[in-house]
């Protein structure tokens, strides 16, 4: 149970909201071991309570500040980045004192707009947060590590550039701005990566982490397309890696309201009573689906899918099979799924397909207190369907190509093929289908490439991180089979 968290944009009296690539991908090379970071940051900060979230808060928008101040030249036409006006201000979510209601924001529409919240207030161009313990982003922050608190207050400050640009003028919908400003959080990103951030050395596990954390803060399905306004976390994601790939320019850049979103609300009431999700027993089921179709299908779904694709260049496909097995016939045999080209077969134990089927996490929210926990293990029937995918991807390389399929390059091409797969399976998509994504497909796809199929009990990282994968997968989502 989850309502709309991270109001990113606080515009006169309420707060707006919560906190199409392609391209190469960006491997990410920071290190821990760079020895001391910079001092502690001594912005002012109104209500600061001297705890370790406010001093990495704090630790944060100095180094993104110090970031825009370099960049912004290069998206405002060789401009200077005119600072904020207005405060910083740090808020106990439930104990909102006097002083803090300076904030004009916060003033105008109620300290209730601050719980669970850190926002950007037009009001008097000031930021502020809730630093309850208890709350979402310091919840956040100590689960996914102190990146993804930065890129939380990294977006709160694409949102500060939007003003300075004068973008809050354009009449676009919400969804434009929030993923602008998630781009701005990913070019600030691939600095830290690159250990350009005085206050923070990451390493490639550590932004694995911060994007884990970041596809927690994605929206719920929306009700209707009325209320679609930050993005699913595949559009979350997707924005962050656009900018941590090609940069700050990229983020502002006078087409971003053209991207493509894949948000969109469920498509029937039996779709959503399931929340989407078939039963396990359907998902590894490698039989047909039912003649009137919107059911079960992945497995002669992707054979028919790539027998196609095979057939558009000239060359043969054989069907692919799945059997249940403790470990694959050959190749890694002390994995759990995997691909074997000897046999032409996907194989899987069902314990850990289980688990896979059972490997989305979601935010509950107390909504007297704002209690924010992450609750794991819920079910996501396409991130096992995404295992499954992968292997067709492997079976690719191996029957049309003749490719490697043990090292970095074949995980990052079944990713690739993945995410090709992955949107002419979307609901826009489906013709000639058997099987169709429902709404919350694509976060279950993308938590899956970037925390399953990496594991020794799946295909093994080979050399990528999960942000090298995901960004592949985004690549074929965007781009097709053409660009794999």
């Amino acid at each position: 149970m989850r309502r709309k968290l991270w109001r990113s944009r606080a515009l006169g009296v309420l707060a707006a909201g919560a906190i199409a690539l392609t391209g190469c991908t960006v491997t990410v090379t920071g290190h821990n071991q760079l020895g001391p970071q910079a001092p502690d940051a001594t912005l002012a900060v109104v209500g600061d309570s001297h705890g370790g979230f406010d001093q990495t808060v704090k630790n944060g928008l100095s180094d993104v500040m110090a970031f825009w101040r370099v960049q912004y030249p290069s998206i405002s036409g060789g401009k200077p980045l005119p600072e904020l006006r207005g405060k910083l201000y740090s808020v106990d979510g439930n104990h909102p004192s006097t002083e803090v209601k300076q904030n004009g924001c916060l003033r105008k529409a109620g300290a209730d707009i601050i719980v669970d919240n850190a926002f950007y207030c037009e009001i008097d161009d000031s930021i502020a947060w809730d630093r309850n313990a208890q709350h979402l982003v310091p919840t956040l922050g100590a689960k996914y590590g102190p990146l993804l608190v930065a890129m939380v207050f990294a977006h709160e400050f694409g949102h500060v550039l939007q003003q300075r640009l004068g973008l809050f003028n354009q009449r676009v919908a919400t969804i434009v701005h929030e993923s602008q400003a998630d781009c701005a959080a990913g070019a600030f990103a691939a600095a830290v990566a690159r250990n350009q951030a005085p206050h923070f050395h990451v390493s490639p596990a550590d932004v694995d982490r911060a994007l884990v954390g970041y596809l927690n803060v994605r929206d719920d399905t929306p009700a209707s397309d009325k209320e679609i306004s930050h993005g699913d976390g595949f559009d979350r994601i997707g924005a962050v890696a656009e900018g941590f790939q090609q940069g700050a320019t990229e983020c502002y850049k006078s087409d971003w309201a053209d991207r493509e979103f894949t948000e969109r609300p469920f498509g029937s009431r039996e779709d959503q009573l399931t929340a989407g999700n078939e039963p396990f027993s359907q998902v590894i089921d490698a039989g047909p689906s039912p003649p009137n179709g919107g059911g079960g299908g992945l497995q002669p779904d992707l054979n028919k899918f790539w027998k196609h694709a095979a057939g558009s260049i000239h060359k043969q496909w054989t069907d692919v099979k799945i059997a249940e097995a403790p470990h694959p016939k050959c190749g890694d045999t002390s994995s759990r799924f995997g691909y074997c080209p000897d046999d032409n077969t996907v194989y899987f134990d069902r314990t850990y397909a289980e688990q896979a089927y059972n490997s989305l996490s979601v935010l509950n929210i107390d909504r007297v207190l704002g209690n924010v926990s992450v609750i794991e293990n819920q079910p996501a029937d396409f991130a096992l369907g995404t295992l499954f995918v992968y292997g067709w991807g492997l079976a690719v390389r191996h029957q049309l190509f003749s490719r490697s399929l043990d090292d970095g390059p074949a995980l990052l091409a079944a990713s690739c093929y993945a995410g090709a797969y992955a949107k002419n399976t979307n609901v826009a998509n489906t013709a000639g289908h058997d099987f169709f994504l429902s709404p919350p497909d694509m976060d279950e796809a993308t938590s899956a490439v970037l925390s399953l199929v990496g594991t020794d009990q799946a295909y093994g990282s080979r050399g990528t991180t999960g942000f090298d994968r995901v960004q592949s997968f985004i690549k074929g989502y965007h781009g097709a089979l053409g660009v794999c």
